[in-house]
């Protein structure tokens, strides 16, 4: 896109919350092109055209980020683990959070009928996990790898919810090394199912708390959101987190074998410094299923 001649890596890389306007904008884009080029079904069309326009910066993030590696290998024989990672670490989350904000914002304050046009996709994901009627209550679970352990046992819960996790993790890493950062795909489709369930949890609240207590309409939009803050970023934060740490792994090794920089003997430090970051990955999804299962059904009680 136009912004990528404008904002350099090494601009988003200094002030990465710049990428947060840039994911709000880019989905914005996505929103209205997708409405007129697909109006019938513009769900999916949203996802794809959010990426497209993300793409391009991301993967010259990366390939910045490989770089640097490759010279702080050269300097000083080591990479530290999360610090040098932080930058780009904060690049995905940030834009993560503007495509989450748009979409949450799309889907509670435009119409029904259209907000369901947008999320047409987003919504039957989640009504296949919970089924019809588990999609129209407050209790909503997103498809994020969140999903569901109300009906289950803890165990039972736990086993779906590390499974189901431990799978876009995965996708994370495959879509990050076969498209270099491609797992912004992953991510944009995740940010709108957690904004399309956080967004049902504003919207039959605000009903529910308009209905029995007579609250204004700011009143209830506070206490909506708050409860849908609290409902899904408790064990999201460290879920998502973990999708970052591994779209960052598998975009720093596709950079580096885009460059044939796998000749390289500094290449194996760089493999070994990405399989950290998988391992830490993995054991944030550990923490955020424990979370998910015993701290947020007390949240939502």
């Amino acid at each position: 896109m136009v912004l990528e001649s404008i904002i350099s890596p090494q601009g988003v890389q200094k002030h990465p919350q710049s990428t947060f306007v840039l994911g709000i904008t880019y989905a914005a884009i996505a929103i209205i092109l997708a409405f007129f080029i697909f109006p019938s079904d513009p769900s999916l069309s949203i996802i794809f055209l959010t990426t497209l326009a993300a793409l391009p910066l991301l993967i010259q993030v990366l390939t910045s980020e490989e770089e640097e590696e490759m010279e702080t290998l050269e300097k000083y024989k080591k990479l530290p683990l999360i610090k040098s990672h932080l930058d780009v670490f904060l690049v995905f989350a940030y834009m993560f959070l503007g495509f989450l904000v748009c979409f949450l914002v799309v889907y509670v304050a435009f119409p029904e009928d259209l907000a369901n046009l947008f999320f047409t996709e987003q919504i039957k994901t989640i009504q296949s996990i919970l089924g019809p009627s588990g999609f129209i209550t407050p209790a909503g679970e997103s498809a994020t790898g969140m999903a569901t352990a109300a009906a289950f046992s803890a165990e039972e819960g736990l086993k779906i919810i590390l499974i189901n996790n431990f799978k876009v993790l995965l996708f994370s890493l495959l879509f990050s090394f076969l498209y270099g950062a491609g797992a912004i795909f992953i991510l944009a489709w995740n940010a709108s199912i957690l904004a399309v369930a956080m967004g049902n949890i504003i919207k039959t609240r605000i009903a529910m708390l308009g209905d029995i207590a007579g609250l204004d309409v700011v009143s209830a939009y506070f206490q909506a959101g708050s409860l849908s803050v609290l409902r899904y970023f408790i064990h999201g934060i460290p879920e998502v987190s973990a999708y970052f740490l591994g779209a960052v792994a598998g975009g720093i090794i596709s950079a580096a074998v885009v460059k044939s920089d796998y000749k390289d003997p500094r290449f194996y430090e760089i493999l070994l410094d990405s399989i950290d970051l998988i391992a830490l990955a993995s054991l944030l999804l550990i923490v955020g299923a424990l979370l998910e299962v015993s701290v947020t059904p007390l949240i939502m009680q």
